[in-house]
């Protein structure tokens, strides 16, 4: 749904979707599997991209004129 109402209307970039896919994942194999495995490079790739994912949302949800255009 993120895609549909703010990627695709241009409220938000593609990497934002990408990042939030790759996050939900994650996110889903840490509560539904067996083992999982996250190392220091993992986080290291993945956490500057979450907190740019939330900047984005941040801004959008401060300035919510911005986002109606």
């Amino acid at each position: 749904m993120l895609g549909l109402h703010f990627v695709s209307k241009g409220k938000l970039p593609i990497s934002a979707n990408n990042t939030f896919a790759t996050l939900f994942e994650k996110r889903h194999s840490g509560d539904y599997d067996d083992f999982i495995y996250c190392d220091k490079k993992m986080i290291d790739a993945l956490y500057p991209e979450a907190k740019t994912f939330i900047e984005q949302v941040k801004e959008l949800i401060e300035n919510p004129a911005e986002a109606e255009k």
